[in-house]
């Protein structure tokens, strides 16, 4: 039984004529006939007694229309419940350079526009993305990494992010025009941990090189790489997005070493996934927030 089936119905015993009720409802009279043929095939009985070109409900009719008013009274106020709630709660899963650094403007953006909604982040690495987008643990994905090629992954966005040393202004290597990956033989090194992707790209360039790397300090925080670099134990690989205040504060500064890396910012959900209302304008907000920031998007 279909709620237009029943809005007909009780259309067409107030107005208590078929043509006059196809006209007001905007149907062809053929689908007002249908609808209520269907009806009172569904449910056995008969709704109208057809008598020349006047119609009246029967007992059954009567009892419907009691029936009909509850049902879509219901349905409306489900609706409007719904509505005020604002669909509830989004789930983000995301890398940690993302939750620090891209996540808060887009976040502030959103709550504007949405503050019913519940934001939850989680923040993962970077292998956990694609088994709980599958398990729909998390709503979508928002990584740091190399491109994540899946075939039941949709990817909504993609910004290519710039991989660069840095150090402090008066470290040796930074007095340096140009610095070659043997500049890096006996330097003190401060790296993320070893499943990051551009630190392993790092180490495939000092490999190459047969330099061997001397890492004085291994971790996953990105804060607190950012806080040894600058305190000059040592230089550091990073998401230049990273640093971008450290550089105007003139606390860090970039290293004359080319990297060329292939590292994205991907925002990715599960191509079975149903994007309610509230996810497709997160994805919207998100795409808005990089394009103001200059980034390069891509909609796929």
């Amino acid at each position: 039984m279909e709620l237009k089936h029943l809005q007909t119905f009780l259309t067409l015993s107030e107005i208590k004529n078929f043509t006059k009720t196809a006209e007001y409802l905007h149907y062809a009279q053929s689908n007002v006939s249908t609808q209520i043929q269907q009806l009172e095939e569904e449910l056995g009985v008969r709704l109208f007694e057809r008598i020349g070109k006047s119609i009246t409900l029967t007992a059954e009719g009567n009892d419907l229309a009691f029936y009909a008013r509850q049902i879509l009274s219901l349905s409306k106020e489900l609706k409007s419940n719904f509505a005020s709630k604002a669909g509830g709660r989004i789930t983000i899963g995301a890398s940690e350079s993302v939750c620090i650094y891209r996540l808060p403007a887009i976040i502030k953006a959103y709550r504007a526009e949405h503050p019913n909604v519940e934001l939850y982040l989680n923040m993962i690495d970077t292998s956990d993305f694609v088994p709980l987008l599958t398990d729909n643990t998390i709503d979508i994905a928002f990584t740091l990494d190399a491109p994540i090629s899946n075939p039941a992954i949709h990817t909504a966005l993609q910004i290519e992010e710039s991989i660069c040393v840095f150090s402090v202004p008066e470290h040796p290597l930074a007095q340096k025009f140009k610095v070659d990956v043997h500049d890096f033989s006996g330097v003190s090194l401060i790296l993320t941990g070893k499943g990051c992707c551009y630190r392993k790209m790092f180490e495939r360039d000092l490999s190459k090189a047969s330099v061997t790397p001397k890492i004085v300090l291994e971790t996953s925080s990105l804060q607190v790489i950012n806080q040894a670099a600058r305190s000059g134990l040592g230089v550091c690989v990073l998401p230049l997005l990273a640093v971008k205040k450290e550089l105007q504060n003139n606390e860090l500064v970039k290293l004359n070493y080319t990297t060329n890396y292939q590292v994205f910012s991907q925002l990715i959900y599960h191509k079975n996934k149903w994007l309610s209302p509230n996810l497709k304008d997160f994805i919207d907000t998100v795409q808005n927030i990089v394009s103001k920031e200059g980034g390069l998007s891509k909609n796929i």
